[in-house]
């Protein structure tokens, strides 16, 4: 079976104890509900149905706002309402006061404050659906109105009709004359926008000669390709002449303008004549070298004679340099003699040079050229692009002016209609009986039973929670476990074994044993339930088994020192040496319940450092148990058990005893608490039933868990 959580159980079982309370309450609101129900009246309902909306696209192909909006086309996503905004604008405040107003006009006798609040409260309207899905909605809205007095129901729903009839006509005229308005507002901007776009693209047309901005774009880069060819064919024809003059230049020894300086003077006869006699004389010269010396009459005339030749052709030859601008050294080879081979390789050269130069001149031209004709190319795709984006521009303007155009012309025609959009489906009527009479409804009585009973019920529940928590106490065991989540140890029934029987006569020979048997019973229950402590302890921390512990409480009469004594005894006799020590140092009591004296014990064992066996005493009739008592109280004692000699004292005692038990003092009232915890195994926490406050103990729990100490269990006590 699957378990409430805590928190729900401690919810019922506080309604179970309080069930008398909340059944009480129940049932006079049930009571209430049901003498006020007799008291209501019959009712009236009248209603009907409006249309917002065709049916079939056609019929809203039909209307003139689908022709301006959808071009003829059916749009159910364009034109289709907003219902769930209609619905509150039908119950809204204004629309309930004008219908109050036509109530009003028709009957002067009402009430328009009490007809405006009856709107409010009975009028209901709804749309119509056919399934679960918001596709199954239709487009139809229901009016519902409900009243006690019939002729004013009829009244109420005619008027209703009528205003939400109206209403409808006078949105669609509104629409209709906002949208003609917005319309006029946004033409002029368009058409100044259209003047302003057509001007732009105008002065493009002009500034770069676009007729076709596609073939122009064409004729630029072809022009651009056709010029780069003749560029590279130029330069290929100006690299090969290069190459031909360098090689000719390498053959003959001369520079281009030496080779048109030879080539002109050896074009001259005369010239040409005294060149080949002066090439005779040096050979002549050289032959008769050969035979004479350099002194003999001959040679020195031949040397003469060459001086001479020489002498003329320097006159000759200077005319022909000058002639064409011409300046060489006098010893250029271009001076020398040449030969028609040599005459030929020396046109060839001049005819390259001249070549050259051409090329070289045509080349410029071409760069010049092309240059001339890339900067256009490249702007051109971007001219091209701000043209097509003031084409594309100029074009949806000008479509969305002529939409606006024909648009304001169908919406005054719209304007001019006065059918109402919506259309009645039928007229508001109060059922009829029989006999034509208005059909009455009682009221629904059991709605306001059901009512009464919930009210009351959810009143006892509150009623109930507030008094459990202004009592703030534990009831049964089972709460304390399922409120502070800490394992309960044991249930100790209330110590009554000694308390006398009522009702019995004190002569009677029967009160003897029959006191005895029921104080046996008692006995037998208390006792039960420590050695079921006991052993719950025992198997619970069987891993690691308890040394030592604290019994505590929060309040004073819980039970901690009762509890302590009949556990140390309990552990005693099940041959354990149990050391019982009272650490209640301002309130001691064991001592008391034991018949023992208290002049020296824990106080004196911390002040004039004794030894811990000349304090112990043996318990009387229990060979196992012994107690450390309190002693008598010094100023400076409890301060004392906060020393380290406290805890050397304790560690001591664990290893003497078998068990140690502290009965120290109310958890909340002092410190020492938690300084002894900390060197035990565990607090075991002594809570009365219908007696120990649960704000007490939430504090406690709360302050252990943050002192971080060890808990052992809690402890049910004063069990009825």
């Amino acid at each position: 079976m699957q378990e409430f959580p805590s928190n729900l159980r401690l919810y019922l079982k506080t309604f179970q104890r309080k069930a008398v309370l909340i059944v009480s309450l129940t049932s006079v609101t049930t009571l209430v509900a049901m003498v006020l129900s007799f008291r209501d009246p019959n009712t009236y309902v009248c209603s009907f149905r409006l249309l917002l909306e065709p049916i079939s696209s056609a019929a809203k192909i039909s209307q003139a706002s689908t022709l301006a909006r959808t071009q003829g086309l059916p749009d159910e996503d364009l034109l289709s309402l907003d219902y769930p905004t209609q619905l509150e604008v039908l119950k809204s405040s204004l629309m309930l006061s004008n219908i109050a107003e036509r109530v009003k006009a028709k009957h002067a006798w009402v009430n328009v404050a009490a007809i405006n609040q009856d709107l409010r409260e009975n009028l209901i309207v709804e749309r119509i659906t056919i399934g679960p899905s918001r596709y199954d909605s239709t487009k139809i809205f229901e009016v519902t109105y409900k009243g006690i007095n019939p002729k004013i129901v009829q009244a109420v729903a005619e008027a209703t009709a009528e205003q939400y009839l109206q209403y409808s006509l006078e949105e669609r005229q509104n629409s209709i004359k906002a949208g003609v308005k917005f319309i006029d507002e946004q033409l002029p901007e368009l058409k100044k926008r259209v003047e302003t776009l057509q001007s732009q693209q105008k002065k493009l047309q002009q500034q770069y000669h676009l007729i076709d901005p596609s073939e122009r774009g064409q004729e630029l880069f072809a022009q651009v390709h056709q010029l780069t060819e003749q560029k590279l064919k130029n330069q290929t024809q100006l690299q090969e002449l290069k190459t031909f003059s360098t090689t000719l230049q390498e053959q003959l020894n001369l520079t281009p303008n030496q080779a048109v300086a030879a080539l002109a003077i050896n074009q001259d006869h005369s010239h040409r004549e005294l060149l080949r006699q002066l090439q005779e004389i040096e050979s002549r010269i050289a032959t008769e070298s050969v035979r004479f010396t350099s002194n003999s009459p001959s040679i020195r005339a031949l040397k003469e004679e060459r001086e001479n030749i020489l002498t003329l052709l320097a006159r000759k030859t200077q005319p022909i340099l000058e002639q064409y601008s011409i300046s060489v050294a006098d010893n250029s080879p271009a001076l020398n003699f040449h030969n028609e081979a040599s005459l030929e390789l020396i046109q060839q050269l001049v005819d390259t040079s001249n070549q050259i130069q051409v090329l070289e001149v045509r080349n410029q031209s071409l760069t010049a050229t092309k240059k001339t004709f890339e900067k256009p190319a490249k702007q051109f795709p971007e001219i091209v692009r701000q043209y097509k984006e003031l084409e594309q521009q100029l074009e949806l303007t000008t479509r969305i002016l002529d939409q606006l155009l024909t648009q304001r012309e169908t919406l005054r025609v719209e304007a001019a209609q006065k059918d109402v959009p919506w259309k009645l489906l039928s007229k508001p009527q109060i059922p009829l009986d029989e006999e034509g009479k208005p059909v009455a409804f009682p009221p629904n009585r059991a709605k306001k039973l059901l009512a009464g009973a919930m009210g009351g019920m959810i009143l006892g529940m509150g009623t109930a929670l507030l008094l459990e928590k202004r009592r703030n106490i534990f009831y049964t065991a089972e709460d304390i476990q399922d409120l502070l989540l800490i394992p309960l140890l044991g249930e100790i029934p209330v110590d009554d074994r000694f308390k006398p029987l009522p009702n019995l006569n004190p002569d009677s020979n029967a009160l003897t044993l029959v006191e005895t048997q029921c104080r046996d019973v008692r006995e037998s229950l208390f006792l039960n339930a420590f050695d079921a402590l006991y052993a719950e302890l025992t198997f619970l921390y069987a891993e690691n088994p308890v040394r030592s512990l604290i019994v505590s409480s929060v309040e004073s009469k819980d039970g901690q020192s009762t509890v302590a004594l009949q556990l140390a005894k309990t552990a005693a006799a099940k041959d354990k040496r149990v050391l019982l020590v009272d650490a209640n140092l301002r309130q001691p009591q064991l001592h008391a319940q034991l018949n023992l004296p208290n002049n020296r014990g824990l106080d004196n064992l911390l002040g004039d450092r004794l030894a811990p066996e000349e304090l112990v005493w043996r318990v009387p009739e229990m060979e196992n148990l012994f107690i450390l008592t309190a002693g008598i109280f010094q100023s400076d004692s409890p301060q004392r058990l906060w020393s380290t000699q406290m805890q050397q004292i304790m560690e001591d005692l664990s290893v003497k005893y078998d068990l140690v038990i502290y009965d120290p003092p109310h958890f909340l009232d002092s410190p020492d608490v938690s300084f002894l915890a900390a060197h035990t195994d565990g607090i075991v926490m002594v809570v009365g039933i219908n007696k120990t406050r649960q704000s007490l103990v939430k504090q406690s729990v709360k302050q252990i868990n943050a002192f971080r100490l060890p808990t052992l269990g809690i402890v049910a006590n004063h069990l009825n």
